[in-house]
């Protein structure tokens, strides 16, 4: 991997990753250089090599085991593309949202009741990180975080059809999440709901959660008309 001169943003260490990965220097199952040694080759932050690794994991290129540290992804453990049954015809956007309220409200109850301390104490990782982000109104980072706050509840299920279900959603929905994030509307409109999600972990309430993530996903739809309406 090459250094990168005068960037520190998390897309970038992403981008530089999947190149090495995609290029072969890393190969399926291997380990990846630890943090200490990527911050020092591509000359970034600690926590924008830590969050690009979340989003990597989210996209299916690593996996991260606790302790030992990361790994590129096995093929067999990579999001296959082939036939995916969101190819239709005529889908819209309101089609996607009605898919998303039905499968992550009753993820997020699942997530709630099933996550250990140290994914809640992740997840409020990376809701700080996206705080920061609306702060200076950093749109790459800010998509990336959204997605990846998404992606991890619905890993807290332990359910793996919920997750494979998920992958395939969000690499549609990407689009559509960063034409929404290119308005300054909607900044804001995503932080407080995802800190009263937030919020749902630390206390176990998985009704309320499922309650929260109800709201959160109705007030996107409706920005995302405004947005594409030019309301």
């Amino acid at each position: 991997m090459k250094e990168i001169h005068r960037i520190s943003i998390t897309d970038a260490v992403v981008e530089a990753v999947k190149k090495a990965i995609d290029s072969g220097e890393y190969a399926p199952g291997t380990k990846l250089p630890t943090e200490a040694a990527m911050c020092q080759e591509m000359k970034v932050s600690r926590s924008s090599v830590r969050e690009a690794m979340r989003v990597l994991q989210a996209l299916g290129y690593v996996t991260i085991s606790p302790g030992r540290g990361a790994f590129v992804a096995l093929e067999e453990e990579k999001p296959r593309s082939n036939d995916p049954w969101y190819e239709a015809e005529g889908v819209r956007y309101s089609d996607f949202m009605e898919i998303r309220l039905a499968i992550e409200t009753l993820a997020v109850g699942l997530a709630v009741e099933r996550a250990s301390d140290a994914q809640v104490r992740e997840l409020e990782e990376i809701h700080s990180s996206f705080c920061e982000a609306n702060e200076v109104h950093d749109m790459a980072k800010l998509i990336m975080l959204d997605e990846l706050f998404h992606t991890k509840i619905m890993s807290f299920t332990g359910n793996p059809l919920f997750v494979n279900i998920n992958k395939q959603i969000q690499e549609c929905f990407r689009s559509y999440r960063g034409e929404s994030f290119s308005n300054d509307m909607v900044y804001s409109n995503a932080v407080e709901p995802h800190g009263r999600i937030l919020q749902c972990f630390k206390e176990k309430d998985a009704v309320r959660a499922a309650a929260e993530m109800q709201k959160h996903l109705e007030i996107t739809q409706e920005d995302m008309v405004k947005v594409i309406h030019g309301a």
